[in-house]
């Protein structure tokens, strides 16, 4: 079994709104905000955390902002940028993925194990790790099993029969849109999309931008829920919701760099 990831996409496009009244974020986009005193940025982090899980080619989709930004990493670990310029009012994270999917880099080419994930949550990196020794030959989306109840997050159902994810979003916990399927947990926002799911992904990606009636300000999660109604996506799990954090408003970015990223700096390589 191959156990270790071989390319990456992170979707490092947005600017952080809701994060920007924090001082650091002011004119800075999230990606690129220091995790802590020395610098490291999230992109960094990331970058370090998945060529130590074995990645060879890293793409980052940018914004006209964050496009090209060389960030410290770049020099012991390769990175290429990849724009989305389409206008923000337009664009969402599936718009970033399907120009990822469909550029000349022919990321998706059927071979590798390719990871797809957002610039702004931050991962415990033996997370990476535990992704890539997960069996079986269909794609998997990481799935923390302790979660709050919550409508903010994004959660998993599974079928109660077989336990494969049937539907993910917000605001669907005790609702009669789950009958007969069970919360897995909160999705973490990342993906392995194994090879042979690719041409899958690319008719995901392909028909959300053409006919889905959320084409404006697409989120890549409408991309993932296709291949769980194809029945293509396992769900990988763990039961520690210390190892990860989304980062969304000043208080998590308070939380993030006093916290959690001490925690996990003596696993970043």
């Amino acid at each position: 079994m191959n156990a270790k990831i071989d390319k990456a996409i992170i979707l490092a496009a947005g600017m952080g709104k809701r994060i920007s009244s924090a001082p650091a974020a002011q004119n800075t986009p999230k990606p690129l905000l220091p995790l802590d005193d020395s610098g490291l940025t999230f992109l960094d982090w990331h970058l370090r955390s998945l060529a130590a899980a074995g990645a060879k080619e890293i793409y980052l989709v940018g914004s006209t902002v964050t496009y090209g930004t060389r960030i410290a990493a770049m020099d012991k670990v390769p990175a290429t940028w990849i724009l989305n310029d389409f206008p923000g009012e337009q664009s969402g994270s599936g718009h970033s993925t399907h120009l990822a999917f469909t550029s000349k880099h022919e990321i998706l080419d059927g071979r590798s194990r390719v990871v797809l994930m957002d610039a702004d949550v931050v991962y415990d990196p033996s997370l990476f790790t535990d992704l890539a020794r997960a069996p079986g030959p269909r794609s998997k989306t990481l799935v923390c099993s302790k979660f709050r109840e919550t409508d903010e997050e994004v959660m998993v159902f599974a079928d109660d029969r077989d336990g494969m994810p049937r539907v993910h979003g917000k605001g669907l916990l005790g609702t009669p849109l789950v009958r007969g399927m069970r919360c897995a947990g909160e999705a973490t926002g990342l993906l392995l999309l194994e090879p042979e799911d690719h041409s899958l992904w690319l008719s995901a990606a392909a028909w959300c931008m053409k006919f889905s009636t959320a084409k404006t300000r697409s989120e890549h999660e409408d991309i993932t829920q296709r291949l769980m109604l194809a029945r293509a996506l396992d769900i990988v799990s763990f039961d520690d919701d210390r190892r990860c954090m989304e980062c969304d408003t000043p208080d998590e970015y308070d939380v993030v760099r006093a916290e959690m990223v001490p925690r996990w700096r003596p696993h970043l390589p």
